[in-house]
């Protein structure tokens, strides 16, 4: 096959080359814009099953929109006590920063109703769901129907007021709730524009136009501005990627091979598989065949980028040992493609099935990683295979310029540039005599050698296993601290609980429930007693029920004792709260009971996360108490059949950490083992290839224990973790990339033992393969490290993951590890156990009296005067 495909390249490089290039237009023309078929956010991603996912079901049959032609007073929605959990809301934070104890001003208050709330109102009433910024004086009025806002709400209000006022009197909050999702790309407009008002209130552009009072401040926070945020920093982060990506492989490919062109063909054609992949992505997402989520190009691209310039260095590397070799241009394309073509589809194939592995998980977002990464893999071994080398075929001589070389020339003409490394390196034969030594260092002490390597990683992977469940699933703590939903999420924690900024929210449902106004009141008192007396253990700061639709607050109990005399107004309150916190309508009515539980701590925390499930406990554990209360008002069953949704922020993470917890193991096991088929398929030696697999099994233990010391020293005491999706995506790549190199190696000590012998021959492997190799994992970690340039805090460590594990791997398991431990097994040092290791007895090679030895010059390894070695 690769024979056949040889010579087809090297009789019609034009035609190939063409077809590519026509494939690539054909492709970019055809396909969809990359934001019309992708997803955002990561709680979109969760199965339908979720505990989660199904408490958004059930809220939105329990709790359906107001019917139309319903009265004004059924359409009354309050936000913060009563906000929708599957909205979201931009959040202006008022406080008072000078004078400090004296709360805020009569004029702040006025400037508030009179100056903030009515610009609000007039982005309301003339924005829409928009993705770039207009000035808003441009717009013209929308029909309410066509508005992304709902509803503004602030102190005024006369049944959530006293709840946006902070008990310290120093802060308000101004509530803006929309109709859409906190990371749905429409909110771009709408947060826009509002930032744009408090920018213009900071700073009026006429004399005359409103301002903001002397010592107050205006900050912006809400869900919605966290969504636009992290959408835009995933943005940047993308380009800046991106760009990093191909400056770094242009550079790198210049230093190796000092031939412009030489450099520019693998940069040609990886630039040309990305292009492909994802416009061929993009043109499947856009039938339904496959999803992708936002962000999900910058993987392939980083992936593709470096995976397809080691596939070139490859080819090339082999391209020129044809042409030193003496063959002609046809000739050395054609056997190149034929002796490194199996080779590189059995490195690319380890890698496509271990990281194809990722399909099974469970959660939508690596389900769509494993298919895209996979399928760029493809394209990319396909043009390496096809493009570089019919590119090659067309440059010529004129590849090696400004080296020219004839058509035919024998190895002893002297031609260089460096066939691994710069030319300077190569005269002096610096990076070789440097394999060379190693070699030499794994012949004389393999043992001490191998346990002084291990014993000094050891340390790393203890830390790895300890802290591997030391996860953050924060967004806040994902952005940069300049971003404003940063900045105004600080000023809302100086003056309100912290979990104000992501209540949680319980559904209590039976089939046979039938929630009066009075049922329910009771209901939802008897639950707030329960969770009042235990709110410092749950860690619970305030509820929200049909029993105290304003919570337990001093000021919102204050304030219904204040209208307690007046009937018409209490009916009207006791009315909204009933509909409110009892499904009033649709398949559920009267079926389900509704709480709103504001928690102390951050709602994306891993301590949120624990508290929840508390909560959750708690309430299990009280309804038999709760039933006996209440006797006939509820079903027989209810402590039994009643059941318990969450919803909310804290709701959904603690599903993303089930789920992708899960997910881990699941894959975990499918990568290793995956791994390991197509490594016994192609070395046929079991135990050695369950010896390859616990190596990189081991680098990823090290390498996740020394990114949580790095940023855990970075960021001090405000380190939370490590960005959870570090782990599986570590694992997957490192096992199913960090293993090319081991079979690179492999491949090459079993060709090498068949003219030297067994340990010989893998110290000859070791010595010829360390340069192409090493300059390999050079570049497939400086296109990982590009993710280090992203304003992301997650994709930064994930950059520094990815790179000290490609080092690790490429400089540490490969050329010590490996090759250590074959020595050892090959003289005999595991005994008896040697067997079950790999080892067969026409192998074992005793070392004789005076064998490598340092005295004499003899050509051990690579024909390398001087190389000798004892063993210890």
């Amino acid at each position: 096959m690769f024979q056949r495909l040889g010579k087809i390249v090297g009789r019609a490089p034009l035609v190939v080359v063409l077809a590519w290039f026509l494939l690539a237009i054909v492709a970019a023309v055809t396909a969809p814009e990359w934001s019309l078929v992708t997803l955002d956010g990561e709680f979109v991603f969760l199965p339908e099953d979720s505990p989660s996912r199904r408490a958004e079901e059930l809220y939105r049959e329990a709790f359906p929109p107001p019917d139309v032609g319903a009265s004004d007073q059924e359409n009354e929605v309050a936000v913060a006590v009563q906000q929708d959990p599957l909205g979201s809301n931009i959040v202006l934070v008022v406080r008072r920063t000078h004078e400090i104890g004296t709360g805020l001003h009569p004029e702040d208050k006025e400037f508030v109703e009179d100056v903030l709330k009515p610009e609000l109102e007039t982005i309301a009433a003339r924005t829409s769901v928009g993705y770039e910024f207009t000035p808003v004086d441009e717009a013209p009025e929308l029909p309410p129907d066509e508005r992304i806002i709902k509803g503004i709400w602030t102190f005024t209000d006369r049944k959530i007021g006293p709840l946006l006022d902070s008990e310290d009197g120093l802060s308000t909050l101004v509530v803006v709730e929309l109709r859409t999702e906190f990371l749905d790309r429409g909110n771009t407009l709408v947060v826009a524009r509002v930032e744009d008002l408090i920018d213009r209130l900071n700073q009026p552009r006429t004399p005359d136009a409103p301002k903001i009072p002397t010592g107050l401040e205006v900050k912006l926070s809400g869900s919605a501005t966290v969504g636009r945020d992290m959408l835009r920093a995933e943005h940047i982060s993308a380009s800046r990627t991106e760009a990093a990506t191909k400056l770094l492989v242009i550079v790198l490919l210049l230093i190796i091979y000092r031939a412009p062109l030489l450099a520019a063909i693998p940069l040609l054609t990886v630039g040309m598989a990305v292009n492909i992949s994802i416009s061929l992505l993009r043109i499947m997402a856009g039938w339904g065949w496959v999803g992708l989520f936002t962000g999900l190009e910058v993987y392939v691209t980083i992936v593709v980028y470096g995976a397809g310039v080691d596939y070139c260095l490859f080819l090339i590397a082999r391209y020129k040992e044809e042409l030193d070799g003496g063959a002609s241009f046809d000739e050395a394309i054609a056997r190149s493609i034929d002796r490194v073509g199996i080779a590189l589809a059995t490195s690319a194939g380890t890698s496509i099935c271990g990281i194809g592995m990722m399909m099974f998980a469970q959660f939508g977002k690596f389900q769509q990683a494993g298919f895209a990464i996979s399928f760029g893999l493809f394209v990319v071994l396909c043009c390496a295979l096809t493009f570089t080398a019919a590119l090659m075929r067309l440059c010529g001589r004129w590849a090696f310029w400004p080296d020219i070389r004839r058509e035919r020339l024998s190895a002893d003409d002297g031609w260089v540039p460096a066939s691994t490394w710069t030319s300077f390196l190569a005269d002096k034969r610096w990076l070789e005599r440097g394999w060379e030594r190693m070699a030499q260092l794994v012949s004389s002490r393999p043992g001490t050698i191998f346990l002084l390597t291990f014993a000094a990683m050891l340390p790393l992977a203890v830390v790895g296993v300890a802290t591997h469940d030391h996860l953050s699933y924060g967004l806040l703590s994902d952005l940069p601290q300049n971003e404003p939903s940063v900045r105004g999420a600080a000023a809302v924690q100086q003056h309100f609980p912290a979990g104000v900024t992501g209540i949680s929210t319980v559904l209590i449902r039976h089939d046979d429930l039938d929630l009066t106004p009075a049922t329910g009141e009771r209901l939802a008192g008897e639950l707030t007693d329960v969770l009042e007396a235990r709110a410092d253990e749950l860690g619970i700061v305030d509820i929200r029920s049909q029993a105290n639709p304003l919570g337990l607050a001093d000021s919102a109990r204050e304030y219904l004792r204040s209208v307690g005399r007046r009937v018409a107004q209490r009916v009207a309150i006791r009315a909204q709260a009933a509909r409110t916190y009892s499904s009033p309508r649709g398949p559920q009515e009267g079926k389900v009971a509704r709480l709103d539980l504001v928690l102390a701590v951050d709602p994306f925390s891993r301590d949120s996360i624990q508290r929840l499930s508390r909560v959750h406990d708690a309430i299990r554990d009280a309804l038999p108490a709760i039933a006996s209360s209440l006797g006939e008002s509820l079903p027989d069953d209810f402590a039994e059949s009643a059941e318990i949704f969450m919803l909310g922020p804290t709701a959904s993470v603690r599903d993303i950490k089930a789920v992708t917890d899960h997910d881990r193991m699941v894959i975990d096991i499918l990568v290793v083992v995956a791994v390991y088929l197509v490594l016994v398929a192609l070395l046929g030696r079991p135990a050695i290839c369950a010896y390859l697999i616990v190596t990189v099994v081991f680098s990823f233990l090290v390498a996740m224990g020394a990114t949580y010391l790095v940023f855990q020293a970075i960021d001090g005491e405000a380190f939370a973790g490590l960005d959870w999706k570090i782990p599986i995506f570590l694992f997957t790549l490192l096992i199913a990339m960090g293993e090319d190199y081991n079979i690179l190696l492999m491949a090459r000590v079993q060709e090498e033992q068949q003219t030297h012998g067994p340990v010989k021959g893998v110290l000859v492997a070791l010595s010829r393969t360390g340069s192409i190799i090493s300059s390999c994992g050079i570049i497939m970690a400086g296109t990982f490290s590009s993710l280090m340039t992203g304003t992301l805090r997650g994709m930064v460590q994930m950059g520094f993951a990815l790179t000290f594990g490609v080092l690790l791997d490429t400089f540490v398991i490969r050329p010590i590890l490996v090759p250590a431990y074959l020595v050892l097994l090959h003289r005999g040092r595991f005994g008896v156990l040697g067997r079950w290791l790999g080892a067969r007895p026409e192998e074992i090679e005793p070392q004789m009296p005076g064998e490598l030895t340092e005295r004499e010059p003899s050509a051990a390894v690579g024909g390398v005067p001087g190389f000798e070695g004892a063993d210890d």
